[in-house]
Order: C-alpha cells, then structure tokens, then sequence
C-alpha cells in the first residue's frame, strides 16, 4: 500500500475516534477518585488517586501522592521518538495524543477508572514492531527513593532496593561515574520515604513480556569533575514487540496500570489482584502439601523405593494427609518421557495405580523442551531442536552424562509430541505434573534463531501451555519450575519461587529463598501457590542446626503457599513427624501477611489470622548471621493495643501475659512463633501452623 494512502487512512481513522471532538488546550489535568477498598488486605492500607497531566508538546506527568514522573514520551529501542506533528484531544475514559512518525503514528490513549488511571498505546504503519516499545518513557523521578524490583521468573531477584548515588571519584585516571539501570518485570513500584507506593502493570500477559527500568544520570560540574552535579533517575515501561511482523502494518499494546497507596505491599497486591482477574489465575486449587524424591534421591530415584516409601506412610497412625506424591527426575533419559530407565517398570501406569490407590495425587516430573544428547529424541528428531541461524543445535546445558538440547516451540511437530507425552500420562492416572525448564521455551523472537513464525516468545511459549493443560485436564495440578512468570498465569496451580534448596545454610540458597518468599508474597494465592522447594527435617544428607531446620520449616508453612518435604518418613522420629504434622496447610488457600514489609525492620515478620479462635499466629525470623533485638506494638501486628500472648511451638504454648508490644532476641538463623490470643484461650494442643484443629480434620473424614 503506498504510504501517502495509508497515512490518510490511519489518520481519519484516530480523528473519528474522538480527536475530532475538537483540539483542547494544554496542560489539562484529570485524576481518578476512588475510596478505600472495603476487604482492607494490609494494616492501615488504602488506595489513592492516580492523578495526571498533558503538556503541549505532547509529554505528560504522572503523580501519585508525593511521587511524580515528569515528562514523559513513548521511546522505542530506549530512544525517544522523533516527532513530525503531535495532535491532543478527547478519547473515550480520557484523552488521547497521536505522534507523527518518520513512517506511521504512534497514539496513546490516558484513561481514568474508578480506581487507576492507564495508558494504552498502539503504532501503525509499520512493517515490524520495534524489538522494545515503551508508552511511558524517560519519565524524570521526583518524591521517591526507593523502587520494587520484581525479579524475571524463578530465582528473582525481587525486592526494594535504595535509589543509588554516585560516589566521590576515586580516580583521575578515569572517569568513574557510577551510572546504574535495574530492570523489573510484569509489576514494579516507585515507593515515597512516607510509604506512598506508584505500583504499575499490565493487566494482559498473553503476548508480551512487560519490563520497567529504572536508570539514573550523573553529572560533574568544576575543575577537573571535581565536584557533583545533578543526578536525576528516570523511569520507563514497555513491552518487548520483538521486531515481529505487524498484521495490516497496525499493533495494540496491552493498557499500563498505573495504581496509587500509601503502602507499598498493598499497592502491589491491588494491582496483582487485577492481573489475576484477567488472566483467570488458578488461585483456587487445594494447597500442596506434598511428597518429592528429589532433594532425597535426586536422579537416583527407584520404584522400589517409592513402594517402601509408600508402605512406610501406610502404617503411621493417624495418617499423613498429604496431597501429593511425585516421582522427580530420573526415571528416564531426559526428552525420552514416555520411556523408563532402569529400575522402574516399563510402562508408569503401574507406578501411578500404587500411589493414586492410596488417595494421593500421582505427581511427575517432565521438563517438556528439554532434550539429552542420549535420549532417543535427539537422534531420531533432530528437525526438532532448537537452532541458530547456520543450523546449528544450541547446546542450553550440560550434565554429567551429557549435553541438554531445547526443543523449538515453534514447530509444530514439537508440539504434537509435547502434546503426546502428557496426554498419556494423564490416561495412565496422574494427576499432578511438575513442569520444568519452562525458560528454554521463551527465546526472544528477535534473537538469532533459525525457527521463526512471526510470533512473540511470550504467544509461542502460552501457545505449548495451553497444549499442556488441555491435555492433562482443568482437574490436575501443575506445578511450574525455573520459569518465567507473567506467561503462567492461568495455566499453573503453583511456582517454585527460587532455586533448589541446599543441604546447609547458604546465601546463595537458603537466604535468597527467603528473600524471594518475602518478596513475592504479594502474589502468593493470588497468581498461584507461591512454592520455596522443600523442607528438610531429616538427621542425614543435611548440615542445617536443628534452629535452621526449624526455621526454615515455620517459614515455608506459615507464608501459605505449597509445603513440601522430601525425607524418608521410616528415619523421622517422634518430633520431627510432629513438627511435620503441625506444617500441614489449610485446604483452602490462605496467605500471610507481611506487616513490615518495605520498612526498617531487621528480622522477617509474619502474621496469619485464626477467625475460627479469635486469635492470631506471629513468626519473626532473623535471616542474618548475627544477633538481632527487636521490639514490635501489638498494634502493628493485629490492630490491638493489647492481647493475650503466648509463645507456640507444636504441641506447646507458655503465656506471657497481656502486653502491648512482643519484644525478641534471636540468635543467627533463629525464629519465634507467637499465638496471640483475643480470649485469653492458650492454643490447643492439636492446632496446626495453619488454624486447623488435626482432632477435628480426622472426625470429618
């Protein structure tokens, strides 16, 4: 189509859509009202009114409280757009700007609703989509200083951090400026020193990974840069449009949602709530309290084993009523799902009737792109795998047996085989997957890969998920490992949140896995069962202190999300099983809250409310390696100037009285659980971490 025609086109088509109402004048100013949210989900929270502002050169400002982002313009590739013409006016919800562009338009549209204000953005007339697009770009940083990083998929890094400053210079021999950008995906916070929080996102996840960055520029001023200058931080966020080809030379990007509070965790769990609504997040699923041989046997695993182990949970009285056994990795040659290795039957029918027959979910594991240089799959299907653009198959890793190949997504034999191996392990009777290695299904369409359909990673990788949960059913839980996140919302039950979990206490494991709880539990039963790997209670394969383990233990139960174990229960002695017991989880899901989170405070502090007792459960963790003293009001914790207090451990509790703040010392990796009690009622002997009474669990059953 020749330009002239299609620019004429384009242009009457935006003019019809409400810029012909009339050319206003700018700056005009438009907010969104809204009042608190009545199920208030964090102490003292509400949301506040988004507010912006259009300037006449076509940038805008976005305010939220004492946060201000100031001049802000749509940047392609991280540059800004160069501008021909700029036309403002009206639009539906707002006003609309239109940019003209070196070969097509870019428009955005800023909306109000009842509760946020938006951004939607669409570029017309061009062939290709720019590799990264941001509708909100270069927007200078005012009344913040620190910002919410949510980190790309398992393994963070997620959490608030500090805005850097440049230091003195150190050298003269080179300029040594100290110039930082951090990325954030699907959701990122700019967060006031008062707490007032600017959380934004996209509600749609179907076809873009969506990423904000916040960046900085020093400057020196004097003789020799002897002395600063101004250093001002930006902000940006966009979509990664992957250069992929553009239907009819037209895209529309998914709407940015701009949320304001005067806190930052419920700022960022109303916006996640939103996401979940739109993506008909799996929220509602019984919680996981389960079984792996992973962390136990690794890929070493047997069946003769997992019938001793199920034998050994026939005999313990009462019952363990867990979910879930799974059957990890080592079954078979990676890629070769369908086909048993040594020491386990030849068709896993049989393995699923022994544990299904015991009224457990039948879990395995498959890593759907993964393919081992041995397996039969990688000599028989070479088409298959994932290649540059000379042919050649992209080495992703490498184990002690071998080279690991991905599969290519894109093609659509891959996907009938995908679609072939979870079907038949849906028929034979397990009903509970372990789906890993979901990252090496997300390859960016603009890198260089042989196999591209003119799709967007995010658009290929849903594409197989969808495959997935079709075949194993709506019924079957899917628990979704080292993967990206924004893709998996609405297809996945829960996900592992970090790393495997080591045999002692590491930063790199350990304390990156509590890190990453913490972070994420804004959208723990919210996008999914948040699910920090298992707990080891066990005396053998382990270097954790008994303190440790129990740390770790009270962590992972009482934040809500999956609980998981992977010791033999023949060696467990008499308290361990009772520690194991008192972990168990509510059906229903329920999460903790997090009452300092984004504040000064040292140790991890949790909460959960036991309506059924009138009481509340307290965890203070101290994650660091030295000793910390802490002092906590009750306010702060329940909302109560006083209540009853009583230290808890299973089958325990010691009163304390009826103070007005908890004050603890905790030694390095120590923690403290509280019962705080409205009744002066000590808990029951049989109350679990979770508020269910295990007397009365067993009289309904």
């Amino acid at each position: 189509m020749p330009l002239k025609s299609f620019e004429r086109r384009t242009f009457l088509k935006l003019m019809s859509a409400g810029l012909g109402a009339g050319i206003l004048s700018f700056p005009r100013f438009s907010q969104a009202f809204t009042p608190p949210p009545n199920d208030i989900r964090h102490l003292d929270f509400s949301l506040g009114k988004p507010e912006w502002i259009l300037h006449e050169d076509g940038t805008f400002d976005i305010f939220a409280g004492s946060i201000r982002l100031s001049n802000c313009r749509p940047s392609i590739n991280g540059q800004s757009i160069f501008v021909r013409n700029t036309f403002m006016g009206d639009s539906p919800k707002g006003k609309r700007i239109i940019y003209e562009v070196d070969g097509g338009f870019v428009m955005l549209d800023l909306r109000t609703h009842s509760n946020t204000i938006s951004i939607g953005a669409e570029i017309s007339g061009m062939k290709n989509a720019p590799t990264w697009f941001n509708p909100l770009g270069e927007g200078y940083i005012t009344g913040a200083n620190h910002f919410f990083k949510q980190g790309f998929g398992t393994g963070g890094q997620s959490g608030i951090f500090d805005f850097r400053k440049s230091t003195n210079r150190k050298s003269l021999n080179y300029p040594n400026e100290e110039a930082w950008s951090y990325d954030s995906f699907m959701m990122t916070g700019l967060i006031a020193p008062n707490g007032d929080t600017l959380s934004i996102g996209a509600y749609e996840q179907a076809d873009f990974i969506q990423r904000s960055s916040v960046y900085n520029r020093p400057r020196r001023k004097g003789l020799n840069d002897s002395k600063f200058g101004k250093e001002e931080v930006f902000f940006e966020a966009g979509f990664a449009t992957e250069n992929i080809p553009l239907k009819d030379e037209f895209i529309k990007l998914p709407d940015l949602f701009i949320y304001y509070g005067n806190q930052p965790f419920g700022a960022m769990q109303n916006l996640a709530w939103s996401i979940s609504e739109q993506n008909q997040a799996r929220r509602d699923t019984r919680t996981n309290y389960f079984w792996s041989s992973f962390q136990d046997f690794r890929t070493s695993f047997s069946y003769k084993y997992l019938l001793e182990q199920l034998q050994v949970l026939d005999e313990i009285n009462p019952p363990i009523p867990l979910t879930t056994i799974h059957v990890g990795s080592g079954y078979c040659i990676p890629g070769d799902w369908l086909n048993n290795g040594e020491g386990w039957p030849k068709s896993m029918d049989v393995v699923a009737r022994e544990i299904f027959s015991r009224r457990y979910r039948a879990g395995i594991y498959v890593a759907p792109f993964v393919v081992h240089e041995k397996s039969r799959t990688f000599r028989n299907h070479p088409r298959w795998l994932l290649k540059d653009n000379e042919d050649n198959p992209i080495v992703m890793d490498q184990d002690v047996e071998g080279k690991l190949y991905a599969l290519d997504g894109n093609l659509e034999d891959v996907k009938d085989y995908i679609e072939k191996v979870f079907r038949k392990f849906h028929e034979i009777g397990f009903t509970y997957y372990e789906i890993d290695r979901l990252d090496w299904g997300l390859q960016e369409s603009s890198d260089p890969l042989k196999s591209k359909k003119g799709k967007s990673s995010v658009q290929v990788l849903r594409s197989v998920m969808d495959i997935i949960r079709k075949a194993v059913g709506a019924g079957s839980f899917i628990t979704a490992n080292r993967t990206p996140y924004s893709p998996l919302i609405g297809y996945v039950d829960a996900v592992r949140i970090d790393k495997d979990q080591g045999w002692k206490w590491e930063e790199q494991t350990t304390e990156h896995i509590i890190e990453e709880s913490y972070n994420t539990q804004y959208f723990n039963n919210v996008f999914w069962q948040n699910d920090p790997d298992v707990v080891f209670l066990r005396d053998y394969k382990s270097d954790f202190t008994l303190d440790e383990q129990k740390s770790i233990a009270l962590w992972v139960a009482f934040m809500g999300g999956s609980v998981g174990i992977s010791d033999n229960f023949k060696t467990m002695g008499g308290d361990k099983l009772q520690l194991w017991r008192f972990l168990e989880p509510s059906t229903r899901p329920q999460s903790a809250l997090l009452p300092f989170w984004g504040n000064n405070v040292i140790n991890k502090v949790a909460v959960r409310r036991y309506k059924k007792v009138k009481a509340w459960s307290v965890l203070i963790l101290n994650d660091t390696d030295s000793v910390v003293t802490e002092s906590y009001l009750l306010s702060d914790l329940i909302g109560l100037k006083e209540a009853w207090v009583f230290v808890w451990e299973p089958g325990f509790s010691l009163g304390l009285g009826k103070p007005t703040r908890i004050s603890v010392t905790l030694g390095s990796h120590e923690s403290k659980l509280y019962f705080i009690s409205e009744t002066k009622e000590n808990p029951s002997l049989d109350l679990n971490i979770s508020g269910n009474d295990f007397s009365e669990e067993m009289d309904t059953k």
